[in-house]
């Protein structure tokens, strides 16, 4: 029996709006998903094939930006990819939105392999892909051209394909994409966003199932919406948070619905990928 393909992607906003909170989204959520994730193991998984990782990292739009989007290589390195995640500087940002739709879709891209497999990949109900978003500003609120979205036919539902051309489109639009192509998206943020809980709401298979809240605070700090699909993330953070965050600093929401400088191999992108 082949391995079922397991891959989870984090995409980071880059900007200095993430970096103070940084040490605490990856020490008490991040890192504790990926580790549960490559620690979990499905029926008939075979031996020697761990999960694959990637960083997408995006930044903001603005002549100021060094970059919009750069993404690491894979690798099934749990410490390496930890390694990757402690590298990246943070810096800029200020008042820009971010690049929160072209950063997405180079996650979406890179989980969906080459133009041809997609429709194959979307066929393999039994993959895992997950795709976790860390974010602290309001996405860019105009639509922009993004690559290799997927289109799907109307006469056939299940015939899921690449589009060659760019699209025009905003993160709740590629948002939607990850539930087509059967990709679970998760959001954790520092703040309370509520265009990344419409980014969230978008991502659901299911938009209209309920969203019910488990509380680790009296004061909600931190915004962490966690995808039904992705159940070692949802498992990983249901254990009581180590000591060294404050008892009232988050409040976790899960769906209950059926990628700056990186250590490591990197590329820039502007989601063309």
């Amino acid at each position: 029996m082949a391995a079922v393909e397991r891959q989870l992607v984090v995409a980071v906003e880059g900007t200095a709006a993430i970096g103070p909170y940084w040490s605490t989204i990856v020490a008490d959520y991040v890192e504790k998903i990926m580790r549960n994730f490559c620690a979990s193991e499905l029926p008939g998984q075979l031996a020697g094939a761990p999960p694959e990782l990637a960083l997408v990292v995006f930044h903001t739009h603005g002549p100021y930006s060094a970059f919009g989007v750069q993404c690491s290589g894979w690798t099934k390195d749990t410490d390496a990819f930890l390694s990757w995640l402690l590298g990246i500087s943070f810096s800029g940002g200020g008042f820009s939105e971010a690049s929160t739709c072209e950063g997405l879709a180079e996650a979406l891209t890179i989980l969906q392999g080459s133009p041809n497999t997609t429709t194959q990949s979307h066929q393999n109900h039994e993959a895992q892909k997950h795709c976790i978003l860390v974010t602290a500003s309001n996405p860019y609120p105009l639509p922009t051209p993004v690559y290799r979205l997927p289109t799907q036919s109307v006469d056939h539902k299940e015939n899921i394909e690449s589009s060659k051309e760019p699209s025009i489109a905003d993160a709740e639009t590629v948002a939607k994409s990850f539930a087509q192509c059967s990709v679970s998206l998760s959001v954790i943020s520092p703040k309370q966003v509520p265009t990344l809980k419409a980014i969230y709401n978008a991502g659901k298979r299911n938009p209209r199932a309920a969203d019910p809240s488990v509380d680790h605070a009296k004061n909600p700090h931190f915004l962490v919406l966690l995808s039904e699909n992705f159940m070692e993330a949802r498992t990983a953070l249901s254990r009581p948070l180590p000591g060294n965050m404050a008892p009232n600093q988050t409040i976790t929401k899960m769906d209950t619905a059926p990628a700056v400088t990186m250590s490591g191999p990197t590329s820039n992108a502007n989601s063309s990928g």
